[in-house]
């Protein structure tokens, strides 16, 4: 293959990344809600015991979860 081609693919695909819709805050407040409902349903609230968050706050996982996707919980 070319060079060029393999360019001009390779920013055609990035181009593509950004088209992506974001979740709005709304989307991601709900998201959260139901993390620290599950972490209460759990026993885990409001400081977690298992790893790899030992000692965070749910509420703090649950935001950083919720932001990669709104499906998290």
């Amino acid at each position: 293959m070319r060079p060029t081609y393999i360019l001009i693919t390779g920013i055609v695909a990035l181009g593509f990344l950004g088209c992506g819709k974001s979740p709005s805050d709304s989307e991601i407040d709900a998201c959260v809600e139901r993390g620290v409902a599950y972490f209460k349903e759990i026993g885990s609230y409001p400081t977690l015991s298992s790893a790899p968050n030992t000692g965070r706050q749910a509420e703090d996982v649950a935001f950083e979860r919720c932001n990669r996707t709104i499906t998290a919980f």
